[in-house]
């Protein structure tokens, strides 16, 4: 198999300034995501930015840096536009195993990355993604606002009152690791694709880092 692993990285930030290069176990966060997936064994890690410091500091943990266009870099821009631009900028090859490793989820493992290479085996299409079972608020006990102005179950007005253990677990995506195959990624333009198989770490690993206190709980929370 054949695997890429992208990192995104765009230089601005609201809620933490500076944020994929803030310090994080002695890297950058942007070069710590990249030297997590080299230990994986990903022989070819991307890092796509706007940022030069992102940049030279990617590549220095032997990342490749395809430059994104500031269109692609603004505080509402998605990912997937940068993701995709990526890949054809390198003409990656619709068979190629891609993986999406975001720098903000940094408790994420080497092991994480290889479990999640051989949950999705050889399989011709479907997509692995890291998840945690959720203890938050759980979906199905919350309404929506009709456009009449009232309320409607989210599934069944039943849920509302049931006892939490009879629904559904809740699974929750960390943003850690999202493996999708390059052609499936052109084709529907999502990272969800059936059959979606899930790679489990613990609600403690599951932190994506926003502030300045999620970058300390994932200090105190690191291996």
């Amino acid at each position: 198999m054949t695997a890429l692993a992208i990192v995104p990285a765009r230089g601005g930030s609201v809620g933490l300034p500076g944020k994929n290069l803030v310090p994080f176990r002695g890297r950058p966060l942007v070069a710590h995501t990249v030297h997590t997936a080299v230990a994986a064994g990903v022989t070819d890690v991307v890092v796509t930015t706007d940022d030069t410091e992102i940049a030279a500091a990617a590549a220095a943990e032997g990342a490749r840096i395809v430059d994104r266009p500031a269109h692609l870099a603004q505080a509402t821009s998605r990912t997937l536009p940068a993701v995709l631009h990526a890949l054809d900028t390198l003409e990656v090859p619709d068979e190629t195993l891609v993986l999406l490793l975001q720098p903000t989820s940094p408790l994420r493992t080497a092991g994480d990355i290889a479990e999640c290479l051989d949950i999705h085996g050889d399989r011709p299409s479907g997509s692995v993604v890291q998840m945690c079972r959720s203890a938050d608020h759980h979906p199905l006990k919350v309404c929506l606002e009709t456009p009449d102005g009232g309320i409607a179950p989210v599934r069944d007005w039943a849920d509302l009152e049931a006892p939490r253990q009879v629904l559904p677990a809740v699974l929750r995506p960390t943003g850690g690791i999202y493996l999708v195959r390059a052609g499936d990624l052109r084709k529907h333009e999502r990272f969800f694709i059936p059959e979606v198989r899930p790679q489990f770490v613990p609600v403690e690993r599951a932190i994506d880092i926003d502030s300045a206190a999620d970058l300390e709980l994932a200090e105190q929370r690191a291996d």
